[in-house]
């Protein structure tokens, strides 16, 4: 994909234009199968970046940057080499 404009112009079409990700998005967006594997693997310290909880709301939320950021350096390694986040 490459780390110029086009790369990060192509990262926008996977990311809402909010600051704030509910857990749905967040385990989507990182190929989690359900939110609750996503709650899991932040339990269990698997999950790279942080999960945040929003005052009069439900569930757990991540910042669209910090999705972003593991997006690119997800993208610029060459990508994933497993289909899961755990590695299975």
């Amino acid at each position: 994909m490459g780390d110029g404009p086009n790369a990060r112009m192509n990262l926008e079409l996977y990311l809402p234009r909010t600051p704030v990700l509910s857990g749905a998005e967040t385990a989507r967006i990182m190929g989690f199968p359900t939110t609750e594997a996503l709650y899991k693997a932040r339990q269990a310290g698997r999950l790279p970046i942080d999960l945040f909880r929003l005052p009069g709301r439900r569930g757990w939320f991540a910042a669209t940057p910090a999705v972003r950021e593991w997006l690119q350096s997800a993208f610029s390694a060459g990508g994933a080499t497993s289909s899961r986040p755990d590695g299975g």
